[in-house]
């Protein structure tokens, strides 16, 4: 599923955003290698910030794999808590495939017990 935050205001995604991180996101969740995570992975285009997010509900609460806007930049986990937004964990990934970026999400999320 994807949804659209455009203007402050959350939406269902009913056209196809073509942003290459919006791509690469399909891409990565489709490399997702457990089924709940492939099952509740939702992509968030934050049109407003001008972000691409893989988000998933987790036992702690919305957890957010923050795409990096350019080339050589880093991934971030972003906690979305009733206190605000916390980063949790960064990792590099301009050189990995897209398989191993899933694997890595998944193993981050596995490793904290939060999925």
């Amino acid at each position: 599923m994807e949804i659209v935050i455009s203007g402050g205001k959350v939406a269902p995604s009913t056209e196809e955003i073509t942003t290459p991180q919006a791509a690469k996101a399909r891409r990565i969740a489709n490399f997702l290698p457990r089924p709940e995570l492939l099952r509740d992975a939702v992509i968030e285009h934050n049109q407003d910030d001008n972000t691409t997010s893989i988000r998933f509900e987790t036992t702690a609460g919305p957890i957010r794999i923050l795409l990096p806007v350019a080339q050589g930049f880093e991934f971030h986990v972003i906690h979305d808590s009733d206190t605000g937004p916390r980063i949790l964990g960064t990792f590099r990934g301009a050189s990995l495939s897209v398989r191993a970026i899933a694997f890595r999400i998944s193993e981050f999320l596995r490793t904290r017990g939060l999925k």
